[in-house]
């Protein structure tokens, strides 16, 4: 005889209990970091405008300016990136060895500099760290993902359960033990549905096997990593704004990002773009240019993207709250407070509790 209705939801409420008194902490640590990673770039530039901040003063100077003034207040590093800011008031930022220049878009003038090790130990670092590995590398890595898929479940398990009731009022006069009841059940029906895209799109994001259910759906296999063509007798490589244009004239109607300079002689030039209808910041679209020619070896374009990368693409920015811009961040934000919320009125509901539970322990022993 199939079990019954209320058998399936005294099961469900034991799972859900005891996931949420396990893992609460972790799936909180998890969750509040997450929400404030969606302002991760904004953290710092609030905390370190003096490296960011610019006044757009006529036009920008080359992107040859730039990397000859970055190699000259770094000698003995070897440039290896410029990524462009999105925005005018905002420094491009350079990477020579182990440590980023900042550079005035207009006056080519280097702002400042911040190596690495002060990047890390920075308040946005440090939280990215935590949310991705709980700063334990990769045990802490694969733990973050085992809590990701419990929230999964825990989300699903408590919509199922809310579902027989459908509680959405919270009766603001009764007592505070109510209250408490009230507010774990309509918020967590109210969020629901974007804490369970959330924690998805994480677990596609964490799990390889879930990344390559995503790659079967492509109709040609990845393309391997290209090697750069040996270069002539006296070759010298392409100039920066050379680079530039043959990366603007390859994908038109896209932004460049950031540009990739590898210090080894047998790997090319990458400029990554970024279309107007994309939501990644970075953009996922890549231009892999021969370093010493200046020819084209490989053109990814999101606006050509096989279903697997589009769909990909789709679920790193629903992930991130890129999605729709400053509307999802916020969405984002809400919901994991509402998650927060859930984490301490699940435990004081699962505390006031203990006084019935015992006493109808004792009834069924009787």
């Amino acid at each position: 005889m199939p079990p019954s209705d209320s058998t399936i939801h005294r099961y469900l409420l034991l799972v859900h209990r005891w996931i949420a008194l396990v893992a609460t902490i972790l799936i909180l640590v998890v969750a509040i970091t997450g929400s404030a990673l969606v302002f991760e770039g904004a953290i710092d530039r609030g905390l370190h405008p003096e490296l960011w901040r610019v006044t757009p003063t006529g036009s920008p100077v080359s992107f040859d300016t730039l990397v000859a003034n970055a190699r000259a207040s770094m000698p003995k590093a070897q440039v290896s990136g410029l990524t462009l800011s999105p925005v005018p008031d905002r420094a491009h930022v350079a990477s020579a060895g182990a440590t980023q220049i900042f550079l005035n878009p207009y006056t080519g003038a280097v702002i400042g500099t911040r190596t690495i090790a002060e990047w890390n130990a920075s308040l946005p670092r440090r939280l990215h760290v935590l949310h991705v590995s709980l700063m334990s590398g990769k045990v802490g890595g694969e733990i973050v993902g085992i809590v990701t898929a419990l929230a999964f479940v825990l989300v699903l398990t408590g919509l199922v359960i809310w579902w027989r009731d459908k509680l959405w009022r919270i009766r603001w006069s009764a007592s505070w033990k109510r209250i408490v009841f009230d507010l774990h059940h309509s918020l967590g029906a109210f969020a629901a549905i974007i804490l369970l895209i959330i924690s998805l799109s994480g677990m596609f994001i964490h799990y390889p096997t879930l990344s390559a259910l995503m790659s079967s759906l492509n109709s040609a296999p990845a393309a391997p990593a290209l090697e750069q063509p040996k270069a002539d007798g006296g070759a010298h490589g392409i100039s920066v704004d050379s680079l530039s244009r043959t990366a603007l004239a390859t994908l038109p109607g896209a932004r460049i990002m950031f540009f990739s300079f590898p210090a080894k002689n047998t790997q090319p030039y990458t400029v990554a773009m970024r279309f107007p209808e994309d939501h990644t910041p970075g953009g996922r679209s890549r231009v892999v240019v021969d370093r010493y020619r200046g020819t084209i070896l490989l053109a990814t374009s999101t606006r050509q993207a096989e279903l697997g990368n589009r769909i990909g693409n789709a679920i790193r920015s629903v992930h991130t709250g890129d999605l729709f811009g400053k509307p999802t961040e916020a969405i984002w934000l809400a919901a994991a407070i509402i998650l927060a919320t859930q984490g301490i009125t699940g435990v004081t509901m699962w505390w006031n509790g203990r006084a019935a539970r015992a006493a109808l322990q004792r009834r069924s022993v009787v």
